[in-house]
């Protein structure tokens, strides 16, 4: 078994080599050998969605490392960004719900998170979008520590239209027209001209997260647009899955309708933060920023739209929720695929990492800076995954799931992409059935190194 801090050991070359291969020509960029890191996370958006994202598409993803295999800790917006800010899984960090265990837990985390580590260690910090439920609620005018610019959502609800923000302690009301992706897009666009490097920038916007309000020029615009049509939509038989799922009728005439116009209205709405990365690509071209700069995409959550019968909702573990999109643009401009099982945890591992900054915590995550060097470094073999309802791990090939009235879940991804086909109890899967299960009641409570679980799988049977 490899220990990952020799995977970390093994890419500190890595580490000091990627940021300075592609240095920026400009006198502007050459001001710190330190990179600058950007972080964008979109809000609820399945790993499929960038097909409705051109710019995405040409921008990041065809230039990226892409992560097949990002999943995340916990498929819920706060549970997730508090993972992302704290590096640790959330049994450890303690933020296990939006409305209850949102803001108020992480508050009592902030003076020691991945804001303060980067400032202290140089960076200039900044935030633009939303940040973690309740804010807005709590502490609407409270700027956490850790941040230079300031620039979060400060409203209680998420309004795409007449929405507030709390930019640097001062409470600013958006009406006559505003909208939410649109500020955003021009509070990054200022950050990137005026802050001075190295910087960090977390920006959180709200799409495609419902009500997925569209721009006004993007409304209608997928009207003759069909929704994808999976396997799993409105799944028929679904004998096979938990209690939670068996319940569930299929889905009526009515619901179906209405998923499909969520799918359109999600569509739209994200054609804006579509812009919006085109022209954060482009302002840090024109400027020479572009080889000295990190830029990471994910999403903090999936979301189901009528899979296994599943009306519009997250917080389970299947695919729909649990994977989301990670490509990660190098300032050499690297591209290429991994199929390593990934969390948002190692993002903030790597962040770390490449800031050359002093985590104050021990993280559970692992730096993903070797495995973007090197597709064939030895990497973790499973992730932790939890939920509400059910924990499991993640693999390259399977996913695995248990629920507290005993009932399991087992899905061979290669030969069942659409977990059609729970096959746990399957004698031809015994083994790793049982090697899964020991990988989870390891990982369950792990902390630190004990996160990184790099024992052996069997490959699927033929």
């Amino acid at each position: 078994m490899v220990h990952r801090r020799d995977v970390i050991k093994a890419g500190i070359a890595a580490s000091t080599l990627l940021p300075l291969q592609g240095r920026a020509r400009t006198r502007r960029a050459r001001r710190s050998d330190k990179p600058n890191l950007i972080h964008i996370c979109a809000d609820d958006m399945r790993f499929d969605d960038y097909r409705v994202m051109p710019n995405l598409r040409r921008l990041l993803r065809a230039t990226s490392v892409q992560f097949d295999n990002h999943f995340l800790p916990f498929p819920l917006c706060a549970p997730s960004r508090a993972s992302i800010l704290t590096g640790l899984q959330p049994h450890n960090h303690g933020v296990l719900g939006n409305k209850i265990g949102g803001y108020e837990v992480y508050r009592t985390l902030e003076d020691n998170a991945l804001p303060v580590w980067l400032s202290n260690a140089g960076y200039y910090v900044g935030h633009v979008g939303k940040f973690i439920n309740n804010y807005g609620k709590i502490a609407p005018k409270h700027v956490p520590p850790g941040y230079a610019d300031w620039r979060a959502m400060a409203s209680e609800n998420l309004s795409y239209r007449n929405f507030r923000l709390n930019e640097n302690g001062t409470l600013v009301h958006y009406g006559d027209g505003a909208y939410t992706t649109d500020v955003f897009a021009e509070k990054v666009l200022s950050f990137l001209s005026t802050a001075p490097q190295p910087y960090a920038l977390f920006f959180w916007p709200n799409a495609p997260h419902e009500p997925a309000t569209p721009d006004d020029q993007d409304k209608g615009s997928f009207d003759h647009v069909e929704m994808p049509a999976y396997p799993n939509f409105n799944e028929a038989d679904v004998s096979d899955k938990p209690h939670y799922v068996r319940r569930l009728p299929p889905l009526t005439k009515d619901q179906i309708a209405a998923i499909r116009r969520m799918w359109r209205k999600r569509a739209e709405c994200l054609q804006a933060l579509d812009r919006a990365l085109a022209a954060i690509v482009d302002a840090l071209e024109t400027s020479g920023q572009i080889g000295n700069t990190h830029i990471v995409f994910t999403s903090d959550n999936g979301f189901l739209l009528g899979e296994h019968r599943v009306d519009e909702q997250k917080d389970l573990l299947y695919e729909e929720c649990l994977r989301v999109p990670l490509y990660w643009r190098l300032p050499a401009g690297n591209s290429g695929s991994r199929e390593n099982p990934v969390s948002n945890i190692d993002v903030t591992a790597a962040f770390v990492e490449l800031a050359g900054a002093a985590a104050g915590r021990v993280l559970d995550g692992t730096s993903l800076v070797p495995l973007l060097a090197d597709r064939s470094v030895p990497w973790n073999t499973a992730t932790l995954t939890q939920c509400t309802r059910s924990s499991g791990v993640a693999t390259r090939y399977y996913r695995y799931m248990e629920w507290p009235n005993g009932e399991v879940e087992l899905y061979d991804m290669k030969a069942d992409p659409y977990q059609l086909q729970n096959v746990a109890g399957q004698s031809v899967y015994a083994k790793i059935q049982s090697d899964l299960a020991k990988a989870l009641s390891a990982l369950q409570g792990c902390a630190g190194d004990s996160c990184a679980w790099t024992g052996h799988f069997p490959k699927p049977p033929k």
